[in-house]
């Protein structure tokens, strides 16, 4: 895709499901790609392996500037790191609830509070955010997550239309179910899977590499014009 070569992202959730996929498809594009989880990912792919909390402010610092000298700059960002809890919503506990919160909206926070001074001096930016169809609507026994979700939605929002005009690209990924680990644990909890797979117009979950290819768009010049967009990649699932 047009401007993906030799662009230098930072790709946080990278050790698995669609952050090591979104890893994958750019460097297959050319870029340079910082892939940082809790552990630095062993892939043997990225340029640059990075280990860090990014819950943690410290360390969402770190992760930044590390990518930043281990690639010669930072143009963008795909923020994938995330967890959920599964159950009834008044048997969770409170401190559950605030991780799900913390990875996925305190994270993407911190990472992007993190970059975005670099992004406004040298004016451009990148930030691609992964929210959910949970972003976009309620979630039965997945509270804690449609909530996260849906303020990473807003979050992203609100940083695009603040430094849009400082060169800034902000866009949130909102992809569907999702053939990753944790779908696959989601899935072994339901009386019938195959009739959540088939609530899907396209009759099936997506693979990984089809979200990153969504993510790789959006980073590119292609996406030019998306800015606070949540970008919904689901086969049809909320159109239904």
């Amino acid at each position: 895709m047009r401007g993906l070569e030799g662009l230098r992202v930072l790709v946080t959730g990278a050790a698995g499901g669609i952050g090591l996929a979104c890893v994958r498809r750019l460097a297959v594009e050319g870029a340079a790609v910082a892939a940082a989880d809790l552990r630095p990912p062993q892939n043997g792919i990225a340029a640059l392996a990075l280990g860090g909390d990014v819950t943690d402010p410290a360390d969402a610092e770190r992760l930044v500037e590390e990518a930043a000298a281990g690639l010669g700059g930072l143009d963008g960002l795909v923020l994938a790191a995330g967890i959920h809890w599964t159950g009834p919503t008044h048997e969770m506990d409170p401190d559950e609830f605030r991780r799900v919160l913390d990875v996925s909206v305190t994270g993407t926070f911190l990472c992007c509070r993190a970059a975005l001074p670099r992004f406004t001096a040298q004016g451009s930016g990148r930030i691609v955010t992964l929210g959910s169809t949970a972003s976009l609507g309620g979630a039965p026994g997945l509270a804690a997550y449609s909530a996260a979700k849906g303020a990473v939605l807003n979050l992203t929002r609100s940083i695009a239309v603040e430094y849009a005009r400082a060169g800034v690209r902000a866009n949130c990924l909102c992809p569907g179910s999702t053939n990753t680990p944790l779908l696959e644990r989601l899935m072994a909890e339901r009386a019938n899977p195959d009739a959540f797979r088939e609530k899907h117009p396209i009759g099936r979950f997506a693979e990984p590499e089809e979200i990153a290819a969504a993510a790789a768009f959006l980073l590119s010049d292609e996406a030019s014009y998306f800015v606070g967009s949540p970008v919904v990649v689901d086969g049809g699932f909320t159109a239904s």
